[in-house]
């Protein structure tokens, strides 16, 4: 079991009994803690129909003024209510009813009221989408179709399975909340922004990508290590190539080799992407680490930015090796660190 101490005080989870009166009220304060800055958050009770006339009534409408602009359809939820049986149904009537037409220009009308509620609000939207139209900008938008969030107090493995199965997959935010002991009205929330789990999905995608591209070039793949390594004709040179490569593998048993046509590299084994490679060349070699050249602090090296977050390091005679070590630690060490903040959030 995980404890939170702030300034001394220790939280204790907060697991809401009452959906409307608890839950809900703390998803609208932080709306634009999740949704983003540019979001606009609408708890308006607006009956979502199927074109069987089969109604729902989504908990919250949420557009995004930031490009590319998306609007959302919001499930608050708490993890106790049956989850095939309440959870599921409800958001199989969202999809039905956001295919209708009729139910997108009520929407529509809705927002457009909301908006035009608020003197202040309606210049702001008007800034942001650069347009006196309100309407028309939210009749466009809402010709598309939305993206399906369903903030929850707990992420249980069953609403995950549930929810994809589901025809349009939602995105899910975990909402934990925590409250002061000693009688203390302090909360603190706990959640991953929208703005991160999309990141997240990215990122498993270009690894599921990455981990594909790595097998398919280890079955074509005929050059072994030292042969990389003999391209090397500065002998000095080789000789620090071939001592970073062995030091690189003992940094941790969690560390495996890969040869490609192009260069030798190393990724953790429990991960899908490289930390680091060394490309060799006939008078030395390249060492690229999967750190941004900002937040790379190790001096004496001649580091050089490059695409994606790596740094490239130019290696010659006068390149301490003790510091390419270094270099390949950190790389390592920020992959390890980066894993282990999203297992956390």
């Amino acid at each position: 079991m995980k404890m939170l101490i702030i300034n001394g005080v220790k939280y204790n989870l907060l697991i809401p009994k009452d959906e409307e009166k608890e839950f809900h009220p703390m998803v609208r304060e932080h709306s634009k803690e999740i949704f983003g800055g540019n979001s606009l958050y609408f708890d308006v009770k607006h009956v979502l129909k199927t074109t069987s006339g089969i109604g729902s009534i989504p908990d919250a409408y949420v557009i995004s003024l930031a490009q590319p602009y998306e609007w959302y359809v919001v499930e608050n939820e708490l993890s106790s209510h049956p989850v095939y049986d309440h959870i599921v149904k409800q958001l199989t009537k969202f999809i039905n009813g956001i295919e209708n037409q009729s139910a997108k220009n009520q929407i529509v009308d809705m927002l457009y009221d909301e908006i035009n509620k608020d003197t202040v609000l309606r210049a702001n939207v008007q800034k942001k989408v650069n347009s006196t139209d309100v309407y028309h900008f939210l009749s466009k938008l809402i010709s598309k179709l939305p993206r399906i969030v369903v903030v929850i107090d707990n992420k249980t493995p069953d609403v995950e399975e549930a929810c994809g199965a589901l025809k349009y997959k939602p995105d899910i935010v975990e909402f934990k909340t925590f409250v002061g002991e000693n009688g203390s009205s302090v909360h603190a929330h706990l959640f991953e922004p929208l703005s991160m789990l999309e990141s997240t999905a990215k990122e498993d995608k270009r690894s599921v990508a990455a981990e594909k591209a790595w097998e398919t070039r280890k079955s074509q793949v005929s050059i072994t290590a030292e042969q990389h390594l003999d391209k090397i004709k500065n002998v000095k040179m080789r000789e620090k190539a071939i001592q970073l490569r062995n030091a690189i593998k003992k940094i941790s048993g969690d560390i495996e080799e890969y040869i490609t046509r192009e260069y030798i590299a190393f990724k953790r084994v429990s991960e899908r992407f490289m930390f680091s490679y060394m490309y060799c060349q006939k008078r030395g070699f390249w060492f690229m680490v999967k750190v941004p050249r900002n937040e790379f602090n190790i001096n004496g090296l001649d580091a050089r930015e490059q695409f994606s977050g790596w740094t490239h390091i130019r290696a010659n005679e006068n390149t301490n090796l003790s510091l390419l070590i270094e270099a390949a630690k950190q790389a390592y060490e920020r992959a390890e660190k980066w894993k282990s903040q999203w297992k956390e959030a």
